[in-house]
């Protein structure tokens, strides 16, 4: 089974932004915020993976900053879709847990392939109550890459919902995934937890 990697291996050419969570009692964002939101956080992402310190230095920024911008507690809930009401409480936490390593490990395993990455924030467009930021997200060896990022504000918060490449979202494209395995081992949830397990170890090894 092949796993969309959820930040810099999600896309060939898409940043470590590319996770994708769904907010729940979201308000409506404002373009322009939902602009300047993405500017500091692409901002902070470049700087730290063209910054000077080690890969595990970067990992640890890196991922406390995903903890800031994306609502990483509630994609989880998202991506098992459906399956949250197959899954056992052991299950889900499980599930949780496997998910937060997987993407720990995807953040510190993609590091160095974008050093130099460039991140140029475009238009923002209000969709309801999110806002689709356009972007170009451009790395050496790379062609340049058209990134939108939905943002939805949640308590107050601006967070990214979604990422969209080549017109396709990033947020459906991975439920469906996980929902692709689940379906082809009988419905079992337990068949995820073990090829997510089975991905965990295969980049653990590699590094």
């Amino acid at each position: 089974m092949h796993f969309r990697r959820f930040f810099l291996g999600a896309v060939a050419s898409v940043p470590m932004l590319a996770m994708m969570a769904g907010a729940a009692h979201a308000q409506a964002m404002a373009p322009a915020a939902a602009k300047s939101f993405i500017q500091q956080s692409g901002d902070k992402l470049v700087a730290i993976v063209n910054g000077d310190g080690t890969q595990r230095q970067k990992a640890t920024e890196l991922r406390d900053l995903v903890n800031q911008i994306v609502a990483v507690d509630q994609v989880g809930d998202y991506v098992l879709g459906r399956y949250n009401h197959v899954a056992t409480p052991a299950q889900k936490q499980q599930f949780l847990t496997l998910f937060h390593q997987l993407l720990s490990y995807n953040i510190t395993y993609q590091i160095k392939a974008y050093k130099g990455v460039s991140f140029t924030v475009n238009k923002a467009t209000q969709q309801g109550n999110d806002v689709l930021v356009d972007t170009t997200v451009t790395a050496p060896d790379k062609s340049p890459a058209d990134v939108g990022w939905v943002v939805e504000q949640d308590k107050g918060q601006p967070k990214i919902i979604d990422v969209i490449v080549a017109g396709t979202s990033l947020r459906i494209t991975t439920r469906n995934d996980y929902a692709g395995v689940i379906t082809d081992n009988g419905g079992q949830v337990s068949a995820l937890l073990s090829a997510m397990q089975n991905q965990i170890t295969k980049i653990s090894s590699s590094q």
